[in-house]
């Protein structure tokens, strides 16, 4: 637990002093910690999981008080490596019932990283993950792809070892 609470402040740091990107538009603006969901659509839960994804917050550990706030998962997503995204676009969401609905994230994905720096080309250039969220107590809450499932995604400018 402490190498993933080092992990996570080494890749807030870097967020930090690396410069973003060339093109700075498409580069999301930190995204602050929340720990209530109080989104009114399921895109803004959507927009906030992948925001916290992109800079390595759930690759490096996802609380559980966000788990339990933006999800219906019962563990947090646990992987040895990332995909390193160049940019990634969040759809508007589709209703499939008054209570449920999916949002699709489209990754630009640049390459396959890991703690140590490695860096492995991307086995394809573009990846579509489909999100199924449920409304749970009036908050849109992700039930899929499960913890198991979902393989975290951070933006290349947020990645430490982007530059080498």
């Amino acid at each position: 637990m402490a190498i993933s609470l080092k992990l996570a402040l080494i890749l807030t740091l870097f967020s930090w002093i690396q410069p973003c990107s060339s093109n700075a538009s498409e580069v999301p603006a930190h995204e602050r910690l929340r720990l209530e969901n109080t989104f009114k659509f399921p895109e803004e839960v959507v927009n906030y999981y992948c925001a916290r994804d992109a800079e390595g917050f759930v690759w490096s550990g996802f609380l559980e008080a966000e788990r339990e706030a933006f999800t219906l998962w019962s563990e947090s997503p646990k992987q040895d490596s990332f995909y390193i995204a160049k940019k990634y676009s969040v759809s508007p969401h589709k209703l499939l019932s008054a209570n449920e609905a999916t949002v699709n994230v489209t990754y630009s994905i640049a390459a396959i990283g890991d703690a140590q720096g490695s860096r492995l080309p991307a086995p394809e250039a573009d990846m579509s993950v489909e999100f199924n969220l449920r409304k749970v107590n009036g908050s849109w809450k992700i039930y899929k792809p499960d913890a198991s499932q979902v393989a975290p995604v951070l933006l290349e400018s947020r990645y430490p070892f982007h530059a080498l």
